[in-house]
């Protein structure tokens, strides 16, 4: 008799090893949904909004709902160009929902955190193993300055989400095989990085491009870029960032001069706003902002370095490309902000994914193999250094009235 079962049919062991990857997938990120809809979701509404900037971001929303108009941001009946609306349009839709208080506008922040977090999982998940994408969403919601910051109402998060998102999407999509599943990848990479646009201006695709470009550069891979859907993804992108920008700029004339030539360009090239910190600012807060991880910082980056990167024929193995683009991706940000004459703390956010990646397989290659690596003592040490001094800094500043130097310090000493 003839079997039955089609000769294309896959094996009943790959139906089931399918079968138990897609629950541990379900299992992991009901594991992390939980843990950080707590850490993230707590005490959002327990404290007044602090100015100006959670006072501005929720002023504007609040009049979008109240006026009905959506195209044009305004605070106190003031025009409002200095940022797209993206960001203040999800605060209205919770304003309309949950009604106006400080839970509901903080409740975006709160859940760009939480979506940052399932996807540096996913990315790293994607890019290594199970265990790693653990580690990377574990590292990433508990980044002092990240968990801080999803108490906040910033757009930073969002923008941080976003870029992560193009990024990732890139750097996945340049792993599969050409054809439509790579194409899929690339233009939700056209998709995020228009999202990121929307939320904050040409860096949501300056950050990108330049951190894809240098990655291009030095792997010497231009014949991909005919992969990379140029002509549909630059379609895609223009459908969402472009009706806004017509609109706004039909509605107020003097639009694009403020937003683009004052807000953009001169705002990063000059000390127009008086942001221009002094050099230490940006290493400072990049490294006291991984608390609790920061001296896993060094051992991951020196781990997971491209090897014979000096060698002529360099990044000929997969890997050595991977690590390459999640080591440019925080430098040329971190770069880019330190050039610039602009620098404000929360800058720092979109390093921080590929920066919770590598340590995630750090971990996970070191501790299984030699839990006493010399990395592993250096990161304790760091580890346990910092959190004795954070702690003793918040119990000198206990009586600070600026509440979201409170915030910052509670969520380091919980984390310590």
């Amino acid at each position: 008799m003839l079997s039955s079962v089609s000769p294309h049919a896959e094996p009943a062991s790959v139906q089931a090893a399918d079968s138990a990857a897609t629950r541990t997938w379900w299992l992991d990120l009901l594991l992390l949904v939980i843990t950080f809809s707590i850490l993230f979701g707590g005490f959002l509404g327990s404290r007044p909004l602090t100015v100006p900037d959670e006072g501005r971001y929720a002023e504007i929303p609040r009049e979008m709902v109240s006026t009905g108009d959506y195209i044009t941001p305004r605070i106190n009946g003031v025009k409002y160009f200095e940022k797209p609306p993206l960001f203040y349009w999800m605060q209205s839709l919770s304003l309309r929902t949950l009604g106006l208080n400080e839970w509901a506008i903080r409740l975006p922040n709160a859940l760009m955190g939480l979506l940052g977090v399932l996807l540096a999982y996913g990315t790293a998940r994607r890019l290594y193993n199970r265990r790693t994408g653990l580690l990377a969403g574990m590292a990433l919601g508990t980044f002092g300055l990240y968990a801080g910051m999803a108490h906040m109402v910033t757009l930073d998060m969002t923008l941080a989400l976003f870029l992560c998102g193009a990024l990732s999407c890139f750097l996945i999509g340049q792993q599969s095989p050409q054809g439509q599943i790579r194409s899929r990848w690339m233009w939700a990479m056209y998709t995020c990085a228009a999202l990121a646009t929307l939320t904050k201006g040409l860096i949501g695709f300056v950050l990108p491009g330049l951190i894809i470009f240098s990655w291009l550069l030095l792997t010497q891979q231009w014949r991909e870029i005919k992969s990379y859907c140029l002509p549909t993804g630059l379609l895609l992108f223009a459908a969402i960032v472009v009706p806004w920008h017509v609109l706004v700029q039909l509605k107020n004339p003097e639009f694009f001069k403020y937003y683009v030539v004052d807000q953009q360009i001169l705002r990063y090239l000059t000390d127009s706003e008086n942001r221009n910190m002094p050099l230490w600012f940006l290493p400072g807060i990049s490294l006291a902002g991984l608390f609790p991880w920061s001296g896993f910082i060094v051992p991951a980056i020196t781990h997971n370095w491209p090897s014979g990167w000096w060698q002529k024929q360099r990044f000929q193995h997969e890997d050595d490309k991977t690590s390459l683009f999640l080591l440019l991706w925080p430098a040329c940000i971190f770069a880019f902000f330190w050039i610039g004459k602009s620098q404000l703390t929360p800058y720092v956010l979109p390093m921080y994914p590929p920066l919770a990646i590598l340590i995630g397989r750090y971990l996970d290659e070191v501790l299984p193999v030699k839990n006493t690596h010399w990395g592993i003592r250096f990161g304790l040490a760091i580890m346990s250094l910092l959190a004795l001094t954070i702690f003793t800094i918040g119990l000198l500043a206990a009586d600070t009235t600026h509440a979201s130097m409170k915030l910052t310090l509670t969520m380091l000493i919980i984390l310590a």
